[in-house]
């Protein structure tokens, strides 16, 4: 009897635990003080239609870094919560990226999500950033965005094709993502008029961060 009534009582808490998983707990990404940003991600799997909220709740390492998080969508700098609603049977991308600025050091990140209100999972993502071991003379294409404003038609020089380009605006909400194509120039003509944080990435890496005007 003892045991049947210990069955029946984990039963609620094994469903539970069954409404999601997250493919690692423990993130860890390193790169160099001159890097425009170091990333590494894991996955949340929904098995059933989920509600996850999340929120930063400890940040380590020099101020000067700056981070970033996709769930799955990209916000910009300075967003650290957020929630959303995922379908059963999905996989969400769970990114973080540290901009460290010139500045080696070492940190985590830790998030909170919440799912359906009830259950808590924390992920965290530790940076190692080396210092860059010498200044040399390489040169790199110099990245351009222009005009700035623009109406109509954005030029983006000195990007690998196929980088995506994401345009958010100044709640974080993603409003268009495009690529970059062989002729560098975007046309922009839906983009909402105002102010707009532009964010190009090529595997997972950011290579500009700019704001843009649109007219």
């Amino acid at each position: 009897m003892y045991r049947l009534f210990l069955l029946f009582a984990l039963v609620p808490t094994m469903a539970m635990a069954q409404s999601h998983s997250i493919d690692s707990h423990e993130v860890y990404l390193s790169g160099n003080a001159d890097a425009a940003s170091v990333a590494n991600n894991t996955y949340y799997q929904a098995i059933d239609q989920v509600q996850v909220e999340w929120s930063i709740i400890e940040v380590v390492g020099p101020t000067e870094w700056e981070h970033s998080f996709c769930f799955p969508n990209c916000n910009i700098i300075g967003v650290v919560a957020g929630n959303n609603t995922f379908p059963a049977s999905s996989e969400q991308y769970l990114n973080c990226h540290v901009y460290p600025n010139g500045v080696a050091g070492e940190g985590h990140v830790r998030m909170l999500l919440t799912t359906n209100a009830s259950v808590q999972d924390t992920v965290t993502w530790f940076a190692t950033i080396d210092a860059v071991a010498a200044v040399g003379d390489a040169s790199e294409l110099a990245i351009q965005a222009h005009p700035n404003p623009c109406a109509g038609r954005l030029n983006l020089s000195g990007l690998p094709l196929g980088a995506d380009v994401t345009f958010c605006d100044a709640s974080g909400q993603c409003v268009r993502r495009m690529a970059i194509t062989e002729t560098h120039e975007l046309t922009v003509e839906d983009l909402p008029t105002g102010l707009l944080f532009m964010t190009v990435t090529d595997q997972n890496e950011v290579l500009l961060r700019q704001r843009i005007v649109s007219l």
